[in-house]
């Protein structure tokens, strides 16, 4: 039988008011001599102290959840069969579950509860299927409601079956932002000194030292006199790529469709693998980064690292976190950042909070570019009016100095900034 762990016990209080129903009759049907009324009030009275005596059926249950598949592929939704068997000798006449879906997952047919009488040894099957973004999503315990035939009073337990993931795969391709390199690690970014490289950049006069594979002969053999030619130089940026995923941000155009940080941390997932191939040093974190901070690192190792974080921890719940009391969401943030680190800044913008951030990252000297999600719909004249605030909030970051992306939903993150690269060129 499946471990319960027991929540609580309580009346139903289905029969409210019974009480001065029965004080009615009993004083109609004394003064008026009613047989009909005294009877009514005799069968009051016995439901009554039935309400006293009564307990909820004990939990002799085993609950059993099937996923099928558990690796399913971007937009494939899983079917889900809960089971719920009454191994005990009494009839369990009141059975109502709720399965413990992630809050990353949404149901797209069926129910995921269910109302049941149970006789000895019988069981009952629901079937629903369910569909989430890329990510690794756990179901909860479920929770089930015993109730006595006359549904009066309650049980409350929790069924946990064996702990069951499902992990969704989408693949991205890997997605790349310019960003400025100021740390001087070796990368893949061109920088505006010379040093070692592949890409000419200057002549200087030859220095003790100097490696003889970089004389330049040439000159030499023209003019007799040594001179060392100096390559463009290239490095690598410090970038933390940063989602919002705070409960502000749990937005979307519809009920069926990704929210605002479930295409936010699929884009993060993306960009750390196009940052980290273009050689650079790349960090993870959650606003509020009390959440999730990986600081910016390389190698194959932590980039492993950084996308686990991204698929696996609770921090970038797609239901989105609630803010710490008397803290703003960036200040772990900022403490945590060195001047010199490229943010990569993925919010909706549909609200203040962050803006603010954005505003204060670049007003500290971080290089700061903001990859906006638009979850907005115009229609209704309130959703209207949060899509022109938004619009307003990514004007004024650019005025800023921020550099930003405004995301459409529907449009695939590379052709955005593919698209991104033709006009600058």
């Amino acid at each position: 039988m499946t471990d319960v762990v027991e929540l609580d016990e309580r009346p139903t209080n289905r029969w409210t008011g019974l009480a001065g129903g029965v004080l009615v009759a009993t004083a109609a049907g004394a003064l008026t001599r009613t047989p009909t009324l005294l009877l009514l009030a005799a069968f009051g009275t016995a439901l009554l102290a039935y309400a006293r005596l009564v307990a909820p059926p004990a939990p002799t249950l085993a609950v059993e959840r099937d996923i099928v598949p558990t690796d399913p592929g971007a937009g494939e939704p899983v079917t889900v069969s809960l089971t719920v068997r009454n191994e005990g000798e009494r009839t369990l006449p009141d059975v109502r579950v709720v399965d413990g879906l992630p809050p990353t997952m949404r149901v797209v047919d069926g129910e995921a509860r269910a109302g049941v009488a149970l006789r000895p040894g019988a069981s009952r099957t629901l079937v629903y299927e369910a569909s989430a973004s890329a990510g690794v999503h756990r179901f909860e315990s479920v929770t089930v409601a015993l109730r006595d035939a006359a549904g009066l009073a309650e049980r409350r337990v929790e069924a946990d079956p064996a702990t069951d993931t499902v992990t969704w795969t989408e693949d991205l391709p890997a997605a790349d932002l310019p960003v400025e390199p100021q740390t001087g690690y070796p990368g893949r970014t061109p920088a505006d000194e010379g040093g070692a490289g592949v890409a000419f950049h200057s002549v200087r006069e030859h220095r003790r030292g100097d490696p003889l594979g970089r004389v330049d002969w040439r000159r030499f053999a023209r003019t007799g006199e040594f001179a060392t030619v100096r390559y463009r130089r290239r490095e690598a940026a410090a970038v933390v790529v940063v989602v919002d995923t705070r409960y502000e941000a749990a937005l979307a155009p519809s009920e069926s469709a990704d929210t605002a940080i479930e295409r936010a941390t699929s884009a993060a997932a993306a960009l750390v693998e196009g940052l980290h191939d273009s050689g650079h040093q790349v960090g993870v974190a959650a606003l509020p980064a009390t959440a999730c901070w990986l600081p910016p690192a390389g190698g194959r190792t932590h980039r492993e690292r950084a996308q686990r974080l991204l698929a696996e921890d609770d921090a970038f719940a797609a239901s989105g976190a609630p803010a710490s009391a008397g803290e703003s969401p960036g200040d772990r943030l900022l403490t945590e950042l060195s001047t010199s680190t490229h943010v990569v800044f993925l919010t909706p913008l549909c609200d203040d909070g962050g803006f603010r951030l954005a505003r204060r990252l670049a007003a500290r000297g971080n290089p700061t570019t903001v990859l906006s999600p638009d979850p907005t719909v115009a229609d209704t004249p309130g959703h209207r009016l949060v899509a022109t605030e938004r619009r307003e909030r990514l004007a004024r970051l650019r005025d800023a100095g921020v550099a930003t992306y405004d995301w459409a939903a529907g449009t695939p993150l590379h052709a955005l900034l593919a698209e991104r690269r033709e006009v600058r060129r």
